[in-house]
């Protein structure tokens, strides 16, 4: 029978080897081990929240791409908000240079050029003072960020006082969601307003004592509606009254058309940024996906808490990719180039749609329009609208995804070249 020690992983010895721990017998592993028939595998005790995560939307799509790609159909994909121009030169340049022929263990903290990149860009991009050891930590890309800040905030079941609410929009980003069940939290789904937005009137009293997260996300995924300043202050002030974190997912926030969006740094009231978290990402900003290069900033009792953690998960950013980081950081110019593109692709799906008399809701940033599914399509369902298209070879992503509120949408990324849209739009143009 096997017994393992709080604190210790496969092949790891105690996090404070200065302090020794009684043997702790897991029973859910003593079970597992007990029930097997003699000479029978043993099967391992898995966390049972797994069970319960729904299958990830884009390896749905992904499966019925491969095969009618198998069938030799041209497949163009507006269903995966993945970046497909290149990532600057300048930036590659920069990463090849910081290769040295030995290498060594990346510190959890990030290097003090690169915070300071990410504070001179805060200020610069949102007029917010931001020290670079206390309110600023790199991140793995956004994703280590969304998952990893529900584990500081979150405390295990049966903890007195346990906050066990994490609260999103009704539509969003699935790793919110996932993360909260993994960490056996429950998840609010906060409902969308007319402008796409999340409804704080939601945020109850009965809700806010509970709750440990409210998620945002400005420009949303996946309607593109854009938050104004005074929305991200009512929810702050939501949170100074209930005691909750208020985590805004900026990964689009430089892809915008009219007017640069609103973060929720500059909402904040006092210079710590109390209660208030902001996550950004180099992936969309500077087509740099592969590289995993974000950053978490805010409520310095939260980074600190993020300092001590991170060492533990063993997901520090190589210094190469820091150093890569940097010169993306510090350069606008080309941000304003991909920009520029990403604006050309929209205006021709723009316009196809005001041919079609297609509908397009909120789209005001990051690289997504949100159409309504036609009239003539039966209960103007998403699914069957998006696999009618899928015949013609252009996935776009089901609404329904999301969640039920986009069962009348869908998603079209418009990631693929000027050329590559150009050709998607003649064969919409035939079909719809």
């Amino acid at each position: 029978m096997r017994v393992s020690r709080e604190g210790e992983g496969q092949g790891c010895g105690p996090t404070n080897p200065s302090q020794s721990s009684p043997p702790v017998l897991h029973a859910a592993g003593m079970m597992a081990g007990m029930s097997a028939a003699p000479g029978a595998p043993r099967e391992v005790a898995l966390n049972g929240a797994i069970a319960r995560l729904k299958p990830y939307a884009f390896t749905q799509l992904r499966a019925r791409q491969d095969q009618l790609a198998a069938q030799g159909t041209r497949v163009i994909n507006f269903g995966v908000g993945d970046p497909e121009d290149d990532t600057p030169a300048f930036i590659r340049d920069a990463l090849v240079a910081a290769i040295t022929p030995s290498s060594r263990y990346p510190t959890a903290a990030g290097i003090a050029p690169l915070r300071e990149a990410i504070a001179a860009w805060l200020r610069r991009r949102f007029g917010v003072t931001v020290h670079p050891d206390r309110h600023v930590m790199p991140a793995n890309g956004a994703k280590e960020a969304l998952h990893n800040l529900t584990s500081l905030v979150v405390d295990a079941p049966g903890t007195p006082g346990r906050r066990d609410l994490i609260a999103i929009p009704e539509l969003a980003y699935q790793v919110y969601g996932d993360a909260a069940l993994l960490h056996h939290a429950e998840v609010f789904a906060v409902p969308l307003g007319a402008d796409w937005l999340p409804d704080l009137d939601a945020i109850t009293p009965e809700v806010g004592r509970r709750l440990a997260i409210l998620w945002l996300n400005s420009p949303h995924n996946p309607t593109g509606a854009v938050a104004p300043r005074d929305h991200y202050r009512r929810a702050l002030d939501l949170a100074d009254k209930y005691g909750f974190l208020v985590a805004s997912d900026e990964a689009y926030s430089e892809l915008w058309f009219d007017a640069p969006p609103s973060g929720i740094l500059e909402a904040c009231a006092d210079a710590d940024f109390t209660g208030a978290i902001a996550i950004n990402t180099l992936s969309k900003r500077s087509n740099m996906t592969g590289y995993r290069s974000g950053l978490i900033a805010g409520d310095a009792r939260v980074i600190a808490a993020m300092r001590n953690v991170r060492p533990r998960i063993g997901v520090a950013t190589p210094e190469f990719v820091q150093r890569a980081a940097i010169a993306a950081w510090n350069d606008e110019a080309h941000v304003e180039e991909q920009r520029a593109r990403y604006a050309a692709r929209r205006d021709l799906f723009l316009d196809l749609c005001s041919r079609k008399r297609l509908q397009v809701e909120a789209s005001q940033g990051a690289f997504y329009l949100w159409i309504r599914v036609p009239a003539t399509v039966p209960g103007r369902d998403a699914t069957t609208f998006a696999s009618t298209l899928l015949d013609h070879g252009i996935v776009v992503l089901p609404g329904s995804f999301m969640g039920p509120r986009g069962n009348e949408y869908v998603r079209l990324a418009f990631v693929p070249s000027l050329e590559t849209c150009m050709e998607a739009v003649a064969i919409l143009d035939r079909v719809l």
